[in-house]
């Protein structure tokens, strides 16, 4: 143990103070002469000594246990740094992903481990604070080299703390100063002002011709064609049946039967729509209960629908609507040559001013028209079968008014099924007329398919249509057919 006098050593460093305070004005100044250099240590030992023995009036040297403490955290010290220069090299290709990891590959320490340099800062620590073992004489704790998350001061000051002690210790192992590295230089500077890039212009290029040798084209504005053509048309093989009643006669049988239905339609796609439907029907068949004729027609009908409508909203429209219906060929009783119908023979037209409503879906599409007022006109060429149609005897024409309704629908109820069909009602104070038609389709492929028809109707407006067995004025026809059918 080394044991000094402490009135003694205070008094002298008084006066190296006092002398030194003018020139030194409170700071250190490190100068190339080598004798200089070592004077100016003495007072900052001397500063430190004096802050060590504020407190107590002897300064004990570090005993043996103390020293090798010290060593034993300056050994922690130089496994970190080597453990982070380590980690350095490991991790020089791999990317950073936050700023904590940066931070832990920071090498904290590297001025205790590069050449023996006095700096200023751990003399300033030491001279403003106390610093010094504890009652215990123990070692500091170095809660820094034991956290990976410490902050940067508490690393500065630690390495002061190492810094001062080596100081005073080692004082042959500091050759260098702070203020001499400083007037060495760095090894690089730090880039400060903005870099100008110089822009080196090229010539002036040429433009480039870039149009091509093309032919003019002469622009020829068509007006978008609004109309829309369809049809369908069949060769069908049929079964039919008739009831005693039917209005234009019949009997069961086993016929050939050709349908053509042409429809062209007019959308604006504003206000306007214009549905045309022309429908023809024309079979015969072979009966050997006739002997009179080898051909008789068994379906006979030539039918026009015509609809002008004008947007009211998204499925009204104000509508005038027009039905003209007759038959192609003369109709005779079962063996006689009396003429039951013929073309114009009846002739029925209906026109009539009403609301139509429209509705169009993926599977279904349909309208219901409703007229109050409609205008029934019925003609009959033949003078001698007029009244078989309700009109007086020699009148060939018949004018009633009255309400009217017509619907029509189609609806494909699957692939291979579709029902078409058509309600009409007709009536006055005199005579009432309903009608269905209903046309199912079994599709089998596209050319060949199979139609059931059916067709209710009740209709007063003459005597002759009442039924002998029921008393009334109901009638049905159906046929069934398998033949070649063609949509367009």
């Amino acid at each position: 143990m080394l044991t000094f006098q402490t009135a003694k050593l205070q008094n002298s460093i008084k006066n190296i103070c006092i002398s030194c305070k003018k020139t030194l004005s409170l700071r250190i100044i490190f100068l190339n002469n080598t004798m200089l250099k070592r004077l100016c240590f003495l007072i900052v030992f001397a500063g430190i000594l004096m802050q060590m023995t504020a407190q107590d009036s002897t300064f004990v040297a570090p005993e043996a246990a103390e020293v090798e403490d010290t060593v034993s955290y300056q050994t922690l010290v130089m496994e970190r740094y080597t453990a982070t220069l380590e980690k350095l090299v490991a991790e020089k290709d791999e990317p950073i992903s936050s700023s904590s990891d940066i931070a832990s590959l920071n090498p904290y320490y590297y001025k205790m481990f590069t050449a023996g340099t006095l700096y200023k800062e751990p003399l300033q620590q030491v001279m403003r604070a106390e610093w010094g073992c504890d009652d215990d004489k123990k070692a500091p704790s170095w809660a820094a080299l034991n956290n990976t998350e410490d902050a940067d001061l508490s690393r500065c000051r630690e390495m002061n703390q190492v810094l001062a002690r080596t100081y005073v210790d080692n004082p042959e192992l500091i050759t260098v100063t702070e203020a001499e590295l400083a007037d060495a230089g760095v090894i690089r500077e730090d880039v400060t002002k903005t870099i100008k890039h110089e822009v080196k212009l090229s010539e002036k290029a040429e433009l480039a011709d870039l149009q091509v040798d093309v032919e003019p084209v002469a622009v020829v504005a068509k007006r978008p064609n609004f109309w829309k053509f369809s049809g369908n048309t069949s060769l069908q093989f049929t079964q039919s049946y008739y009831s005693d009643n039917w209005y234009q006669g019949g009997e069961n049988n086993y016929a050939m039967l050709a349908v053509l239905t042409l429809n062209a339609n007019y959308d604006n796609k504003q206000k306007i729509q214009w549905e045309n439907k022309l429908e023809m029907q024309l079979g015969f068949q072979t009966i050997k209960s006739d002997e009179e004729h080898n051909l008789k027609t068994t379906s006979d009908l030539l039918r026009l629908n015509s609809k002008v409508g004008y947007k009211a909203t998204k499925h009204w429209f104000y509508t005038a609507s027009m039905q003209a219906q007759t038959q192609f060929h003369p109709k005779y009783a079962s063996n006689s040559d009396n003429v039951t119908s013929d073309f114009m023979s009846p002739f029925n037209l209906v026109l009539s001013v009403g609301m139509d409503y429209k509705l169009n879906l993926k599977n279904f599409s349909g309208s219901a028209y409703f007229a109050p007022v409609a205008y029934n006109f019925k003609y009959v060429d033949r003078m001698d079968i007029a009244q078989n149609f309700g009109l007086k005897p020699r009148h060939s024409t018949y004018v009633n008014y009255g309400p009217n309704i017509t619907v029509n629908y189609n609806w494909k109820i699957c692939n291979s099924i579709s029902w078409s069909s058509r309600l009409y009602w007709f009536s006055n104070l005199e005579m009432t007329n309903i009608e269905w038609e209903n046309t199912f389709t079994f599709t089998i492929n596209k050319y060949l398919s199979s139609k059931l028809f059916v067709y209710p109707k009740i209709d007063d407006s003459s005597k002759g249509y009442k039924s002998e067995d029921m008393d009334k004025y109901f009638m049905f026809k159906e046929w069934l057919s398998l033949g070649l059918n063609y949509s367009f």
